[in-house]
């Protein structure tokens, strides 16, 4: 068990999950990723299930009757309910003109549609229609990096040339010139309060709704960023408390007004997620959970026997875990569902 003591911190009570697993598979399909994704593994009594695929899972969306999930070639939507012992699935090569490969987020918009950043552009599944957007629709040219829903039903997508905000019908495109601390833009979170937080390699931008206020090295402290590279955002879910990566280990917490520094505490993290007593990072190197008091990246202590972690969510209505693993998306019961 890593023992780190970072200053300042909270006492808190380290839980372990005690986990039993079976499982079954299902008869062979016409390709390897179809077999994979129809497998669904369940354990008795009822802890957690997997969602298996051939491929590293790199982002993935949850909606109430079905998950969305993409590797490195290719998106996949699977029911989670089944038909005659088998859970329904679809695989998705090209989302509308664009391929889908390299997606790395997604997000679901207010109503449902759920939107995926890919290499080549960002594409929105509205039911079975999916509509995608390059830079010849007005976002900006290369790779989109982010996607999240903003609490006003705007959507926004960050990409290696900047930002854009989508309001239902067109593009507002954000650089530089408009006040965004980088054009790289490589993460996005909203608060309640209607504001998006921006994660760039030059610091933190939060746009108000009409202008921006960066953050930076230079104006947050000793408590606040010390390398301005921030790749990866989540919200607690009960507050407005911002996680965020800052550099190859360190992390921060911003409410508003006060910072939290963690320094030294993992490489190469690609993931953040609070279950509302606990926060989660996933990296390559698997799971580290932190409690407020101890990080925990002993398998056996957390209960998710992942060897690697690209994405995680927390689902508002069920409380359940889910984590993008090397072997699929596994939703994990969760003891703190409020």
């Amino acid at each position: 068990m890593l023992r780190l003591k970072p200053k300042p911190v909270a006492s808190a009570v380290l839980l372990t999950l005690s986990l039993a697993l079976s499982a079954f598979a299902q008869k062979p399909e016409k390709s390897e990723e179809d077999k994979m994704a129809r497998e669904v593994i369940h354990e008795k009594p009822t802890e957690y299930k997997i969602i298996a695929s051939r491929s590293p899972v790199k982002a993935f969306a949850v909606l109430s009757d079905a998950v969305w999930y993409a590797t490195d070639e290719i998106v996949i939507w699977q029911s989670t309910a089944s038909v005659k012992g088998k859970p329904l699935m679809q695989q998705y090569p090209k989302l509308g003109n664009i391929a889908s490969t390299g997606v790395t987020s997604m997000a679901i918009e207010r109503g449902g549609s759920v939107w995926f950043a890919c290499d080549e552009g960002v594409a929105v599944a509205r039911g079975k229609n999916v509509t995608s957007y390059t830079s010849a629709d007005g976002i900006p040219e290369g790779k989109v990096l982010a996607v999240a829903a903003g609490s006003g039903g705007d959507v926004w997508i960050g990409t290696e040339n900047g930002a854009a905000r989508f309001n239902g019908s067109s593009w507002t495109k954000y650089t530089t010139s408009d006040g965004l601390a980088s054009n790289r833009v490589q993460a996005l979170i909203a608060n309640s309060r209607g504001e998006m937080y921006l994660g760039t390699n030059k610091g933190l931008s939060v746009h108000n709704g009409s202008s921006f206020q960066n953050y930076n090295a230079k104006n947050t402290g000793n408590s606040g960023l010390e390398w301005n590279n921030v790749s990866v955002l989540a919200k607690e879910p009960n507050s407005d408390v911002i996680w965020m990566t800052d550099g190859p280990k360190n992390l921060n917490t911003f409410n508003g007004r006060e910072w939290k520094r963690y320094v030294e505490i993992q490489e190469g993290i690609t993931s953040i997620m609070n279950d509302t007593r606990r926060t989660w990072f996933g990296s390559e190197s698997g799971l580290l959970r932190f409690n407020g008091e101890e990080w925990v990246s002993d398998k056996n202590m957390h209960g998710v026997q992942a060897e690697q972690v690209y994405a995680m969510y927390r689902d508002e209505l069920s409380g359940n875990l889910y984590f993008g693993m090397e072997k699929g998306v596994m939703i994990l019961s969760n003891p703190y569902r409020r």
